[in-house]
């Protein structure tokens, strides 16, 4: 089921001939927007079931949108809604943008083929959503990789806004960021990942479209570090390429106390500088009052802060900035925080500091279009 709904949402998207989408209302008479069916999340999620109900059929063939376009591929108006409600909803409901996020079915799986400080290395296709952003020197010298960030659907990367932000790229040599993103990566030394005889397909390159920094970022120390990447085009899923879920996606609302994470990447080691594998290790969420008043004489956090720390040393560092903090969560991988800051990598007076992906899940959701 999860083959065949991957392989709708790799189709290209085909816009209508003006080149935006038309405003439509489903069969329960939401509001939404006309979309080739493979970009329609909900509804595709219905295709890929092995026995949709008729009320669901009747539901996409009722949703049908009059299009004039060239693609074979028909449009329906898209919107949450699989099935009919027994109770119409408001006619002047808006489109929920989290339509282009995929679900459960899709995101946050690992199909595993059986550095971070004091981390253990991840199995290939571990992990599966972690990209490399790419750099361009102005001396037109190879690409370096600084920061990481993660797929959330076939077109976006979220990553830290310091990331690629104009100040942090100057401070990192005048280094040009807008160039490319690096996905399906495990080993930065291999051209090709093998394990036991089995390989998996070289790394996808794509280039960067568009960036967008959290509109508050900078105004505030540590603050909104979070930004967008949009791809220059759609990522086909495959087991070393696919999304990671968000929290809403399995109804999390907020963190434990003794919350179990796992934080992954390419970043500083106790050994070198950086680490050619993707690794991982298991931290625990730390009390926002207590990371709060540790941090207190250097900078004020607040409730879009998210504290972490690991055993013996162990933590995120130099490198790993942007990639993803994991939570694991009734079967599948939520992005639960973004690699931000942190004092003395490892020390264990220190927590590390991420970027609390629940406090901005509606801006990712408002951010991002088809």
């Amino acid at each position: 089921m999860k083959v065949i709904a991957a392989v709708l949402l790799c189709l290209l998207i085909i816009r209508t001939a003006h080149g935006q989408y038309v405003s439509c209302r489903n069969p329960n008479q939401r509001t939404g927007y006309c979309v080739n069916i493979p970009l329609c999340v909900p509804l595709n999620s219905v295709l890929a079931k092995s026995n949709p109900t008729d009320s669901e059929m009747r539901f996409i063939r009722e949703s049908r949108c009059l299009v004039s376009d060239q693609s074979d591929l028909p449009f329906v108006c898209c919107t949450p809604d699989t099935d009919y409600n027994t109770t119409r909803a408001r006619p002047n409901d808006e489109v929920i943008h989290s339509t282009l996020l995929p679900d459960r079915s899709i995101c946050g799986g690992d199909i595993a083929y059986n550095q971070i400080t004091k981390g253990n290395e991840t199995v290939l296709t571990e992990f599966a959503w972690m990209v490399l952003l790419e750099y361009r020197p102005h001396d037109g010298q190879q690409l370096r990789t600084y920061c990481a960030g993660s797929l959330i659907n076939n077109r976006y990367v979220v990553t830290a806004a310091h990331c690629v932000s104009a100040a942090t790229r100057a401070r990192k040599g005048d280094v040009s960021f807008r160039v490319s993103v690096r996905l399906g990566e495990h080993n930065t030394s291999a051209v090709v990942d093998c394990l036991n005889g089995r390989c998996l397909p070289e790394p996808v390159q794509i280039a960067v479209e568009e960036i967008r920094i959290h509109e508050s970022f900078g105004t505030r120390l540590f603050w909104n570090d979070i930004a967008l990447i949009r791809l220059a085009r759609e990522v086909a899923y495959s087991p070393s390429i696919r999304p990671v879920c968000l929290p809403s996606t399995v109804g999390l609302q907020n963190w434990q106390s003794g919350q179990a994470f796992t934080v992954a990447g390419w970043g500083r080691t106790l050994t070198s500088e950086s680490s050619p594998v993707k690794m991982k290790l298991r931290v625990t969420y730390v009390e926002p009052g207590l990371c709060r008043r540790k941090y207190a004489s250097i900078v004020v956090l607040g409730d879009s802060h998210l504290c972490a720390e690991g055993r013996s040393r162990g933590d995120s560092c130099d490198g790993d900035s942007g990639g993803p903090l994991m939570a694991f969560h009734e079967g599948v991988w939520v992005l639960g925080g973004i690699v931000s800051f942190g004092l003395n990598c490892g020390s264990r007076f220190w927590p590390a500091v991420y970027t609390n992906v629940l406090s901005y899940e509606t801006w990712i959701t408002q951010n991002i279009r088809p």
